[in-house]
């Protein structure tokens, strides 16, 4: 390694920077993949056994006890070449060399870059799972309760609470999903790749992967190192995450805006004007919705860091974007928890919810399919009678006045036949198709959404099962040696 001292300048704004966060970040990880290309060295035959139990005792020391200085040497690259002399000191700088043996710090790096981003992106699965399965509790804890759902900004079906809080559970289950995909393409270890086209020793690149705890490895060796998917595919499920979020929030204010007033928050949510003694404000809607619109930003510029960059080793891929990546999946997880407490704490206002239904004639939709049903009229005429009786103010007599005039027919139902049809309750009721709010269209809700819940759940303790056998087997060969 070269004793060259680099600019002040560069020294100062790049190079102590990304050394920081790999104390900081990656530190750990890096112990890992060094044990894993290790043993796999003396596995192969590429290292003997004593140099192989000399490196391996020196790095449980330098692990357990070495001061890495706080900032970096001028003069010294990164926290690999720290290591190394490091290393050297305890079992001689030829002996130290031999890790070094088949790899780079193009494969190193990415490979340890995958590692912690693949732990924190299971976190933020992890708790997205835990909000559905909140959400579903909080569904069948609102079982019946009223609500009425818009299309377009206006009123336009009476449902339950329960239905709407399980249609946004399985949105975010679903982008669960999606980010659950972006997690396989960060799981596959690029170790063996080297700087981009591998090496001669007889290595195994699957036996590295398996002690790492990946699924895989990155078959070509130059697209291994080169490829920006591993980060532009998790930026993209988080933020389209984050676009489902600010949806649901829009609209949940929405809905509890004084003009709708459909759903109401608690004191512990509210905050108070400092001169309008009247107001409550659930601005916890606002800052779940600032937090999506930054994390969506983040989300964009990560993408955007790869727009026309080439197909190579570059530092689009390096320690600076990823950290401010990680620090991103961070505030999703805490924004997740935010969102969480707004949607379990709300609550319907279920009279409100019967008093729109009234004013704006939502349930004449049920009353039109029922005269479809029960008078054999056409569907589009007995829509259209039910358009004059919500303009005439909802009036029996000019109802039954204009169904006789359409049809030649008296209408076959009473004022209290009426009165019942146009229930909110006998409008949920009916609706029993899978998916539906009425109680046997609720079931199918819950079967799928425990279907994504499941599914996720197994795929999440799969990877963490197989990262904790793939240590294990790790460590207990090199005990061995």
């Amino acid at each position: 390694m070269s004793k060259k001292r680099f600019s002040e300048i560069y020294w100062r704004n790049v190079l102590d920077p990304s050394y920081q966060n790999w104390l900081r970040l990656f530190k750990t990880a890096s112990f890992q993949v060094h044990r894993a290309h290790l043993l796999m060295l003396f596995r192969q035959g590429v290292v003997s056994r004593d140099i192989v139990d000399s490196i391996k005792k020196a790095l449980d020391k330098l692990e357990r006890t070495f001061e890495f200085p706080a900032v970096l040497p001028n003069g010294v690259e990164d926290l690999y070449f720290i290591l190394e002399q490091a290393l050297g000191e305890e079992v001689g700088q030829e002996n130290a060399a031999w890790l070094h043996t088949a790899r780079s710090r193009n494969d190193m790096d990415t490979t340890i870059f995958r590692m912690v981003l693949k732990n924190e992106f299971r976190n933020l699965i992890q708790k997205l799972t835990a909000v559905c399965r909140a959400m579903e509790l909080k569904a069948q804890h609102s079982e019946g309760l009223l609500t009425v759902l818009y299309t377009h900004g206006q009123p336009a079906n009476p449902s339950t609470f329960a239905h709407y809080v399980m249609a946004i559970a399985q949105e975010l289950a679903d982008t669960a999903g999606y980010c659950l995909d972006a997690l396989d393409d960060i799981d596959k270890s690029t170790m063996g790749a080297a700087a981009i086209t591998g090496s001669g020793f007889p290595i195994d690149r699957a036996m590295v992967a398996q002690f790492l705890g990946f699924s895989a490895y990155a078959v070509n060796t130059y697209q291994a190192i080169s490829t920006g998917h591993w980060l532009e595919r998790p930026a993209q499920a988080v933020q389209l995450l984050m676009v489902d979020i600010g949806r649901c929030i829009a609209d949940i204010l929405h809905k509890a805006s004084c003009e709708v007033g459909l759903i109401i928050f608690p004191d512990d949510l509210v905050q108070v004007s400092s001169i309008m003694p009247q107001k409550r404000n659930p601005v916890i809607l606002e800052h779940v919705r600032i937090q999506a619109s930054s994390i969506i930003d983040s989300c964009s510029a990560m993408l955007q860091h790869f727009r026309n960059v080439p197909f190579q080793d570059v530092n689009e891929n390096a320690d600076a974007p990823i950290a401010q990546f990680l620090d991103t999946l961070r505030k999703s997880v805490a924004l997740l928890d935010l969102f969480e407490e707004a949607v379990l704490k709300m609550e319907p206002d279920t009279e409100r919810a019967r008093e729109i239904s009234r004013q704006f004639g939502v349930t004449t939709t049920e009353l039109a399919d029922d005269m479809v049903r029960r008078t054999g009229v056409g569907f589009r005429v007995a829509h259209e009678l039910c358009s004059i009786f919500v303009s005439s103010g909802s009036s029996f007599d000019v109802l039954r006045k204009e169904f006789n005039k359409k049809t030649g027919n008296t209408l076959p139902y009473d004022d209290d036949e009426l009165r019942r049809i146009l229930e909110p309750e006998t409008f949920i009721r009916v609706r029993s198709v899978p998916g539906g709010p009425a109680q046997d269209g609720m079931k199918e809700n819950y079967i799928e959404l425990e279907k994504k819940v499941f599914a996720l759940q197994r795929s999440v303790a799969e990877s963490l099962e197989r990262e904790s056998a793939g240590i294990k087997s790790m460590m207990d060969g090199l005990s061995e040696i």
